[in-house]
């Protein structure tokens, strides 16, 4: 029968007990379930104040890192973080390379300055021939065959109209 490693061990001094390391993939989940946790609970206090823009990026932002850590990608994304770092840490400084990273931290500013722009609703457009008073009026004509229109207010308007129902110029 073999001996399992204590889920404890005893401290050099002797004298109190401490917990094992715990590996990476232990704090993966830590970290994953915490981040969760927090974005639920944000959400849960922006509920009633927010608009529901609002409400359902913060509840999608919370979410990620969840679904990435139980579909298996945490390893994955550590190791494109690790990636990231050693291109930084090899990376030679030169001017394409300069104008590249200033080109990035401007698009980063402008996505995060775009997020606090007020939204505006859209206003109608005007159109170009607003109707004046000097148009004449037509009546309502009077008879069976005789149908009610205005008449059109361009030459685009008047060719969807059918014939019998143009104005005779």
């Amino acid at each position: 029968m073999s001996t399992a490693a204590p889920l404890r061990v005893l401290a050099g001094d002797g004298l109190c007990w401490h917990a094992e390391r715990m590996d990476l993939a232990t704090w993966v989940m830590v970290a994953v379930i915490t981040w969760t946790v927090l974005g639920l609970l944000l959400v849960a206090l922006i509920w009633k104040r927010a608009p529901v823009k609002a409400i359902l990026a913060w509840l999608g932002i919370a979410l990620i890192p969840l679904g990435i850590w139980l579909v298996g990608l945490s390893q994955a994304a550590i190791d494109g973080w690790n990636t990231l770092a050693t291109w930084w840490q090899g990376l030679v400084f030169t001017m394409p390379v300069m104008v590249g990273l200033g080109v990035l931290g401007l698009a980063a500013g402008l996505l995060v300055l775009s997020r606090f722009v007020p939204t505006r609703p859209r206003t109608p457009k005007q159109p170009d021939n607003p109707p004046t008073a000097s148009r004449p009026t037509t009546s309502i004509p009077s008879g069976p065959s005789s149908a009610y229109h205005q008449p059109p207010r361009s030459q685009a308007e008047q060719t969807l109209l059918l014939p019998e129902n143009r104005p005779n110029p």
